[in-house]
């Protein structure tokens, strides 16, 4: 052959490659070829993934794919529209940007939840721990007399079948000790609760320290209601020293607004996220971070009022607006420092809304009904609207499952249920 065609052929094939590299790169980008005017045109992508995955995606009303695949669309503001059998649906709307990729991370949730029993034997004054991991209680109508007292369950355990291996007993009651009539809070590191006893006056008249990971027997039980108030308020400078160290990661500009104008700041399991009460109107300074090229595009509140809840995402320095105090459930005079020790008790363990092991949903009660809605205030949706009591709605480490206080009977006491969301 040739030498000079050799090399042409070489230099034919080179080009070849490298033009085919440079058009998979425009495609990987999410360009598409127009034919009529001849040219690729910039799209952005859509990734339409969904937990549980197969559901129907919707653009603009026209069912396009289902989950989980990626959509080119071109530049625009869509509405996309996720839909699965057996579950609630999943909407929202999303300006697609060329060469940027979105994601929906739609979670859907069950439209019929259902129940399983983690008690049998009644259940009262259930109350979480600060770690999310053990709920405590009192039973008082037990078959077994030796059964009576207090009882923790560990919600680290899988609920397969009716309250198996996930409960154990903290102490039993006894002719002085009814521990149906007592109240609980948790220390600061969930390893200690403490069991207090009330008079007519609604006082303190006796309380006692419990270990959560052993049984106490009642002769080793010991009155601390002489120094309650001193251990209230360590465990309330511990509480709030937990807090300061994160608050201090965040940016300087955030301090200020969140310390000096909020209560209530939890942060999301994650911690990329925290959402917070409003006390009284502040700004939230612009560009704090460096954004993301797929930041939310959700509208953002960053001017606060008072009397508002808001969620902060760290990773996007974004602010979003999730609802008013009264409709989130949130008591707000239980939030403020309180001089009397009954008001310092309430304080301390006090968590009206719950983040979900997503990260990305928040849990609170209205109206009688457990509503969820997503970090950016939108997809507000009912989880549950049966009977519960609504003091008792406490999210599962796993994020699949509630538990809530119930009666399916009037005439028994209520016990606590595992309601299956997802």
């Amino acid at each position: 052959m040739n030498p000079k065609r050799s090399w042409l052929v070489l230099i034919s094939v080179f080009i070849s490659i490298f033009a085919g590299v440079i058009v998979a790169g425009f495609f990987i980008r999410g360009y598409k070829p127009d034919i009529k005017n001849k040219l690729l045109t910039g799209t952005g992508l859509l990734v339409a993934n969904s937990i549980p995955k197969g559901a129907s995606v919707f653009v603009n009303d026209k069912l396009v794919t289902a989950t989980d695949d990626t959509v080119n669309l071109v530049p625009d503001t869509y509405k996309i529209k996720i839909v699965k059998d057996g579950f609630l649906p999943w909407e929202k709307t999303i300006e697609i940007k060329k060469e940027i990729v979105k994601q929906t991370e739609a979670h859907l949730f069950r439209n019929a939840p259902d129940l399983k029993p983690i008690t049998l034997a009644g259940a009262l004054n259930p109350t979480l721990s600060p770690d999310g991991l053990k709920v405590v209680y009192s039973v008082a109508s037990a078959s077994a007399q030796t059964k009576n007292g207090v009882w923790l369950n560990d919600l680290t355990t899988q609920p397969l079948n009716i309250a198996r291996d996930q409960t154990r007993q903290l102490t039993n009651n006894s002719i002085y000790y009814d521990w149906s009539k007592a109240k609980f809070v948790w220390s600061p590191d969930s390893r200690q609760i403490l069991a207090f006893f009330l008079n007519s006056k609604d006082e303190v008249d006796r309380a006692y320290l419990l270990p959560a990971d052993r049984f106490t027997s009642v002769d080793q039980l010991r009155d601390i209601s002489f120094n309650l108030l001193a251990l209230v308020d360590q465990w309330q400078k511990e509480k709030d020293s937990l807090l300061e160290v994160k608050l201090k990661l965040l940016p300087k500009e955030l301090w200020d607004p969140l310390t000096k104008s909020a209560v209530l700041i939890t942060f999301s399991p994650n911690e990329e996220k925290f959402f917070y009460l409003a006390t009284q109107s502040a700004t939230i300074p612009e560009n704090l971070i460096s954004h993301p090229p797929a930041r939310s595009d959700q509208p953002e509140q960053r001017e606060i009022k008072p009397n508002n809840v808001y969620v902060y995402d760290l990773k996007e320095d974004t602010n979003f607006l999730i609802g008013e105090k009264d409709q989130l459930g949130v008591e707000a005079e239980k939030l403020k420092p309180g001089e009397t020790l009954g008001e310092k008790l309430a304080r301390l363990n006090y968590q009206p809304i719950y983040w979900l092991a997503t990260n990305r949903h928040l849990i609170f009660v209205e109206e009688n009904k457990i509503k969820v809605i997503e970090y950016d205030g939108s997809n507000e949706q009912v989880l549950f609207a049966g009977p519960f009591e609504d003091s008792c709605v406490y999210p599962w480490p796993d994020g699949n499952r509630l538990m809530i206080l119930t009666s399916l009977y009037s005439n028994l006491p209520a016990n606590l249920y595992a309601l299956t969301i997802k």
